[in-house]
């Protein structure tokens, strides 16, 4: 994904998280470093934005293209593109601890193999609930712009699809659901590391 047209996008995301953490962030608020509303300065996570709250956001761009219709669509696909990426990043933590806590547990290496197993399954399900609910489209420098989100509860799903494997234990499949969840909570927890806002 091109991000020539985001210079700032760094400092202007750990803003406007900071201002999530402690106000309410209105989705059409514009920060100066922007050049449009606030999420076009985002990149990819948790969202820092109070209307996809529990949600997972991702940011597409698309430049040098003289249609619109056509821009806007292959900004849409490159933030799906981008969804997928942070979604298999997502499912490979998931599946890494839930994995350690049944080795932990003395389940079977053949039971944790089989949880690794369904970890791309679990993408593609999820990717079917991706929606790309805003796009934009900056005049001044012609970048097209789309923003893919994903609900935890979506997310948690498709998760919980994992303890359909064959051989599972019971223990097994409240472990998968007890983390599956949890996801909402551990989105947030890692929005405000990236922020830096301390818990008690």
């Amino acid at each position: 994904m091109s991000r020539r047209a985001l210079p700032f996008a760094g400092s202007a995301a750990a803003l406007l998280l900071a201002a999530c953490s402690g106000q309410p962030v209105r989705p059409t608020i514009a920060a100066p470093e922007c050049p449009g509303p606030a999420w076009t300065c985002f990149q990819s996570g948790p969202c820092p934005f109070a209307e996809w709250k529990d949600s997972l956001c991702a940011v597409g761009t698309a430049d040098s293209i003289s249609s619109q219709s056509l821009g806007i669509e292959a900004a849409k696909t490159r933030a799906r593109r981008e969804m997928g990426a942070v979604l298999k990043s997502q499912v490979d933590g998931f599946t890494r601890i839930t994995q350690d806590s049944l080795s932990k547990a003395g389940a079977g290496e053949d039971s944790t193999q089989k949880v690794g197993d369904l970890a791309q399954n679990v993408v593609e399900q999820t990717l079917h609930g991706v929606s790309v609910p805003r796009t934009w489209y900056s005049p001044d420098s012609k970048v097209y712009y789309a923003i893919a989100v994903v609900d935890a509860s979506t997310f948690a799903s498709a998760l919980k699809g994992m303890r359909d494997a064959k051989g599972l234990s019971d223990a097994m499949k409240e472990e998968i659901d007890r983390r599956a969840d949890g996801i909402a909570k551990d989105w947030a927890a890692e929005r405000d590391r990236k922020n830096g806002v301390a818990h008690p």
